[in-house]
């Protein structure tokens, strides 16, 4: 046997290495999730989501239902008491009501988009930094502001999905970093507020339900009921990537949430509520020429007796309304409002097997609860 020259003893101990490299880099391959296997769990995830059931708590009550002859098959959990999604939902298409609050089928099997979650962790930040202060409260505010930051966060990131996928859509930029700046940007205006002293927090995050003249029931989860200047508000937080200038000219009067929070929590104090208080985070994807830095805003929405009077008996229509469609079980759809619904190829589908075909292929049932949301 020849021994091969030295410069071929070091060529093969190369080679060797060479390939010991490559099927490590193999390994490593086999290892990491491919694009179609992180899909096809997901897929898996959506389904075995789509199979569970999520019963209603003991405290929901429901409507039982007069006549049950369109889609009869499915259980119906329309709630006793409305409140400002449900009835703003009858006032676009009263069969997008019945989809949605009457059938239940409101979450998409493809996930919610990332802006439901996204304001949810925003808003259980800002009420678990209350419950922390409200525990450690000493006289020196500053101090304890700074205590709550932590705790809060940690406890309001719990309710974090996951990033979305880049490129996914206009809202991808509502990542886990993202969200921190807003919420830490929320808590510096939280901050500032404690330590000048503006605000008595006498609610945070209160459900309510209260009775109409006729018989009905309204409700609401109020995040929080406050005294400023000596007189009782309601406050809201709202999340959004619009602009301040279309918010404050579309989305705060008329409003029948604020309408039904300012009329609910009257009657939860015993006294009545000036109005609400609008805090709202504006953000918005980073470009070349701006960072896409949150902001908050602060919006006052008053109310007269008499206005709160009108929308009271306004509600009294739109429920005998609602009770007509509930006696025939007919409800009629709003075609100026279709270009806007997510449940258009729905209504589009035309038999009734093909709209229920396209409810469940499309949609989780998960009845609407004001007071316990789920949303997944």
């Amino acid at each position: 046997m020849e021994i091969p020259e030295m410069s071929t003893v070091e060529e093969l101990k190369e080679k060797a290495a060479e390939e010991e490299a490559v099927e490590e880099e193999k390994e490593k391959k086999q290892q990491q999730p491919t694009m179609a296997s992180v899909l096809e769990e997901e897929a898996k995830r959506i389904a075995k989501k789509a199979e569970e059931r999520i019963e209603p708590r003991t405290d929901f009550k429901r409507i039982e239902p007069i006549k049950q002859e369109f889609m009869a098959k499915y259980e119906r959990f329309e709630p006793a008491a409305r409140d400002s999604t449900a009835i703003k939902g009858a006032k676009e298409c009263w069969r997008k009501y019945f989809f949605a609050t009457v059938l239940a089928f409101r979450v998409p099997k493809g996930g919610s988009p990332i802006y439901f979650p996204f304001g949810s962790v925003y808003h259980k930040f800002r009420e678990l930094l209350e419950i922390e202060y409200k525990e450690i409260k000493t006289p020196v505010p500053a101090a304890d502001c700074d205590r709550c930051l932590e705790p809060a966060w940690l406890g309001a990131k719990e309710l974090w999905p996951g990033n979305p996928t880049p490129g996914s859509s206009k809202w991808d930029y509502m990542t886990l970093d993202y969200l921190t700046l807003c919420c830490v940007t929320g808590f510096n205006w939280w901050k500032r507020e404690k330590i000048g002293g503006q605000f008595e927090i006498l609610a945070t995050e209160q459900s309510f339900e209260v009775v109409l003249p006729n018989g009905k029931s309204s409700g609401g989860r109020a995040d929080q009921i406050v005294r400023w200047n000596g007189r009782p508000w309601g406050r809201d937080f709202k999340t959004t990537g619009q602009t301040p200038e279309w918010y404050q000219k579309s989305q705060l009067d008329p409003n029948d949430q604020f309408f039904r929070y300012t009329h609910g929590e009257s009657g939860l104090l015993g006294e009545r509520i000036e109005g609400q208080l609008v805090e709202v985070l504006f953000h918005k994807k980073a470009t070349k020429n701006d960072k896409g830095k949150p902001k908050i805003k602060s919006y006052i929405v008053s109310y007269t007796p008499a206005q709160i009077d009108r929308w009271e008996a306004e509600q009294v229509v739109i429920e005998r309304q609602l009770d007509i469609c509930r006696e025939e079980d007919v409800w009629p759809a709003c075609e100026t409002f279709c270009g806007r619904c997510q449940y258009h190829s729905v209504c589009k589908a035309g038999t009734e097997m093909g709209m229920m075909s396209k409810l469940e292929q499309n949609w989780l049932q998960r009845h609407w609860d004001y007071k316990h949301i789920v949303n997944s």
